[in-house]
């Protein structure tokens, strides 16, 4: 897992390489989960650094969907990569 974790964070800006940096992150079966030490950290993450996070992970073809989390509670449901909040990327 540490392989994804450092993908993701080689590239984004700064605000959004923060927030995966402190969060967990695993994947099953082609779900990304990233579980944010703050909702508002989930907030951000989706809201504020969500082009960052599915640009990167589009480009990890192993990647098919991605859930936000907050200390293991889902916060943002799976959604598929290049879809953010009714937006196709």
């Amino acid at each position: 897992m540490n392989r994804i974790k450092i993908r993701l964070l080689g590239d984004g800006r700064r605000g959004y390489r923060r927030i995966v940096r402190f969060s967990r992150v695993k994947l099953v079966k082609g779900n990304l989960i990233v579980d944010c030490p703050t909702s508002n950290d989930a907030s951000a993450l989706l809201r504020q650094f969500g082009t960052d996070l599915h640009l990167i992970a589009k480009r990890l073809k192993i990647i098919e969907t991605i859930e936000i989390q907050s200390n293991g509670e889902t916060i943002y449901q799976p959604h598929p990569v290049g879809f953010i909040c009714g937006e196709s990327l």
